[in-house]
């Protein structure tokens, strides 16, 4: 059908649509008709795919395909080699680096094989060494104290702990050197020795003052090192000065400084027949107590700026040396000026029956001991309230307690056969024999001496301290020795602080497990 055969099947006037101001309308309707009557346009044909570009997608996946195996291979030798080679630092780099050579030139296989062939050959062989463990904090001790000749180093460490010191520190170990170790391993240090301050700060602080962090994996701690160190030449020097009182006393812990109460052993303490039914009677501690506490004494020392830079070891286990003395000293002093401090102890009316005067038979002689140790045998157990009997004390006197003056008496008398008859160079004679030869302990002080406020005569016969507690002795935490603390001092002070500290207390106890004797009238 053709377009005005359409419009007038459709209804419209096709003369009146020919008129030219109908124009616009006639073009409208003949879109229509078009679109009406004429069968759509068929849609193009889909694009068909060359057969060359499948070739050149096979070509490129294929060429992907042989570089990744090249770049396996390339990386599986150097594998390979740098296992062979471990522990060669050099090897190793240069493995690494013709590996990322190869694979980013696109060597071939063959000739990555050949240029490591190369490499191998050019690199000396490997030269095995044993690897140098860092030092413990014990090894270092060890080091220092041989570097010092401590004596009996070998029982204070182990075998293994002796050998890797003697290893790693071979010619010894300084101030210096131990300061430099610290502020390596815990600060990360590299700087000069010589600049002092830096070098403590990072050796005992774990910083350097320069921002730089720790760059190993351990630390060191210098001031337990020396701390240590210190203590134990503060033992030797400890040990060496008088330690008389440690056999004539009992020695207890304490947790703290709080004033602390005993009983008396002697008193209600004498077992009973269990009557019939089995009831056991009851003891008790007795009326009769005794105090004591522990205080604090200290003394600060140091090294200087002078002492590190001469390197002076020595300084510091000299320190430790003087600490150590001035601490037993001190417990000296202290101990016998409580057991000097008599008058209400060993009073001189005799009211406690423990004392005796007389120009013979206080006198130490084979009649003064006789004399003293009749006195000590008569003592008796405090009366229990209640009881008209009293009981013989039971004890035995086991220590001769004397001067310095009378130390050759003493030890005559305790441990001579004979006692001669009649001048120095007679012969012994029938009834001269010493019948107190091994009879007791001989202990003597040079604190009892009258130039220290004793009395060169007096003298005095104990019970063990097994037995009767005559005089007692606290240690805070049950540390019997002075301890050293090493650390930086305060900042207006350059160099290394050491503070020994030493924890005890002194007082007497029981009067009857001791006599004195005057020694003269």
């Amino acid at each position: 059908m053709n377009f005005e055969a359409w419009l007038a099947a459709n209804g419209y006037d096709v003369e009146s649509l020919r008129k030219p101001e109908n124009a616009k309308q006639r073009a409208h309707l003949e879109a229509a008709w078009k679109a009406e009557t004429q069968p759509a346009p068929a849609p193009a044909p889909a694009p068909v795919a060359q057969a060359g570009e499948t070739a050149v997608f096979e070509a490129e996946m294929a060429a992907l395909r042989r570089e990744n195996e090249r770049v396996r291979q390339i990386r599986d030798m150097t594998t390979a080699a740098c296992k062979a080679s471990v522990n060669n630092r050099e090897k190793l780099d240069r493995f690494e680096s013709l590996c990322t050579q190869a694979i980013e030139d696109k060597w071939s296989i063959e000739r990555f094989q050949i240029a490591m062939l190369r490499e191998e050959r050019a690199v000396g062989p490997m030269i095995m060494t044993p690897r140098v463990q860092e030092a413990s904090d014990e090894v270092v001790e060890a080091a220092l104290c041989v570097s010092q000749r401590l004596k009996g180093v070998e029982s204070m460490y182990g075998d293994q702990v002796l050998q890797a010191a003697h290893t790693r520190f071979r010619r010894g170990l300084g101030l210096q050197e131990v300061l430099a170790l610290a502020a390596e391993r815990n600060g990360g240090f590299r700087g000069s020795v010589r600049d002092l301050k830096p070098l403590l700060r990072a050796a005992f602080a774990g910083g350097d003052g320069y921002g730089m962090a720790a760059m190993g994996p351990s630390t060191i701690s210098i001031s337990g090192i020396l701390s240590n160190v210190a203590n134990k030449f503060l033992r030797v020097a400890f040990e060496a000065v008088e330690q008389s009182w440690r056999q004539v006393c009992t020695t207890k812990p304490v947790n703290d400084f709080k004033t602390i109460s005993s009983y008396s052993l002697v008193g209600d303490n004498v077992y009973e027949e269990v009557a019939p039914g089995g009831k056991v009677k009851e003891g008790s501690l007795g009326e009769t107590s005794y105090t004591n506490q522990a205080r604090s004494y200290a003394k600060l020392l140091g090294l200087d700026r002078r002492d590190i830079r001469n390197d002076d070891l020595g300084a510091l286990t000299g320190a430790g040396r003087r600490l150590g003395r001035g601490g037993a000293l001190k417990l000296c002093k202290v101990f016998w000026a409580s057991w000097l401090d008599d008058s209400t102890f060993f009073p001189t009316d005799k009211s406690k029956s423990n004392y005796d005067d007389g120009a013979i038979d206080s006198v130490l002689s084979l009649a003064g001991v006789t004399n003293a140790d009749t006195i000590f045998r008569a003592q008796t157990n405090p009366q229990a309230p209640g009881d008209p009997e009293t009981s013989p004390l039971g004890s035995i006197p086991k220590i001769l307690l004397v001067p310095a003056a009378l130390r050759t008496t003493g030890w005559n008398l305790c441990n001579s056969q004979y006692i001669l008859a009649t001048g120095q160079n007679a012969a012994p004679s029938q009834g001269t024999e010493n019948p107190w030869r091994g009879q007791f302990q001989l202990v003597d002080s040079t604190y009892l001496s009258a130039a220290n406020g004793g009395s060169d005569t007096a003298w005095y016969l104990l019970a063990s301290p097994d037995d009767i507690c005559v005089i007692e002795v606290v240690f805070l935490d049950g540390q019997e020795m002075p301890m050293i603390e090493v650390g930086e001092p305060d900042l207006d002070t350059l160099g290394i602080g050491m503070r020994g500290t030493y924890d005890f207390g002194v007082n007497k106890q029981e009067y009857r497990g001791a006599v004195k004797l005057k020694g003269a009238a």
